[in-house]
């Protein structure tokens, strides 16, 4: 079953997971943004979950079941990074949230340009950046929430963000040109390099790196070691 909008200017999202997390806070600041700029084009979004275009999932460990019962629908995951959901390729599964292997890739990236760096780790935000609009977005949700933004805001923040933009571009959609529109586009992250979804479904994205103390040390792909955004995580199905 393909299910879409209430009209033409009224797009409904469903949420599964818990009320009130990180990815939760970084889905409503996302689409109170949308309906910002969706009041120019008398366009809004509103969370429901009957008739909803796309599904935002803050579930790990039920991505898959989620996945299976959205009838089609987009289903954009917001905190599950594990390796085998993007091995299996379902095909209206997009992973926001890095894979658990990206993290592993940019920090080994680290390491082979700073051989003597200890501790080092890999996520997909910080709220110490500042970097390509990324000091607004963590002042915006921080002014919001009253915390620093996470990765897991963050994914919530740019999963509604993506979806309510390409359905500002493309009113008419339904839920299955929804999907392949995210899957042909690209998206500003407020982290320098465009991001698009691979064809295992993971979005790709530059990722930050931060030491032991939770200091911003730079961003991967690391400069001198890699330059490629698939240089991080797997890009293919098993």
């Amino acid at each position: 079953m393909i299910v879409c909008c209430l009209s033409a200017a009224e797009f409904r999202f469903q949420y599964v997971g818990a009320e009130g997390g990180s990815a939760w806070k970084g889905l409503q600041l996302g689409i109170e943004e949308a309906n910002v700029q969706g009041k120019f084009l008398d366009t809004t979004f509103t969370l429901a979950a009957g008739g909803a275009v796309a599904v935002f999932a803050d579930k790990p460990g039920s991505i898959e079941k989620i996945g299976a019962a959205a009838d089609g629908r987009p289903v954009l995951n917001l905190s599950d990074g594990a390796d085998a959901l993007r091995a299996r390729c379902a095909d209206n599964i997009l992973h926001v949230i890095p894979s658990d292997r990206m993290k592993r890739d940019a920090a080994a990236q680290w390491k082979r340009k700073d051989p003597a760096a200890a501790g080092v780790s890999a996520g997909g935000w910080s709220p110490a950046a500042v970097k390509f609009s990324a000091r607004d977005l963590n002042k915006r949700y921080t002014k919001r929430f009253g915390e620093p933004m996470d990765e897991y805001a963050w994914a919530g923040w740019f999963a509604a963000r993506a979806v309510a933009d390409t359905l500002m571009r493309n009113p008419g959609a339904d839920s299955a040109k929804l999907l392949q529109l995210l899957k042909e586009d690209e998206f500003d992250g407020q982290k320098g390099d465009p991001h698009s979804f691979r064809k295992n479904g993971q979005l790709r994205q530059p990722l930050v790196i931060v030491s032991a103390d939770g200091k911003l040390l730079g961003e991967a792909p690391v400069r001198g070691v890699a330059s490629d955004l698939d240089s991080l995580g797997a890009t293919s199905c098993e």
